[in-house]
């Protein structure tokens, strides 16, 4: 059987892939268009640039307005990274399988 551990990991890891490419199809579209992307926060407000952070806290840091053009490449590279991720865990599945048929 595949742990819970595991099986989570690949959800999340799918989630962010969806998440990711969702928000980058929306930048790639306005930046074909050669307009700014209309991203908005909660309360309506549009965004000029997005955000980097580490949760807030006493170790919190935020970058605030990163440009589009370097958000593209930032979130191609993330897509990979969870599509790689998800290739691994799908191994460690597989050997969690088949040592539970053992």
């Amino acid at each position: 059987m595949i742990t819970k551990e595991t099986a989570t990991e690949i959800a999340y890891a799918y989630r962010e892939i969806e998440t990711a490419e969702k928000l980058l199809a929306d930048i790639k579209e306005a930046m074909d268009r050669r307009t700014v992307p209309d991203i908005r926060d909660v309360f309506g407000r549009r965004q000029d640039g997005l955000q980097l952070s580490v949760p807030s806290g006493e170790s919190g840091h935020r970058l605030f307005n990163v440009p589009y053009a370097i958000v593209q490449p930032v979130i191609e590279t993330h897509i990979a990274h969870h599509k790689a991720r998800i290739a691994a865990l799908t191994e460690k599945a597989r050997i969690e399988l088949d040592g539970a048929q053992a």
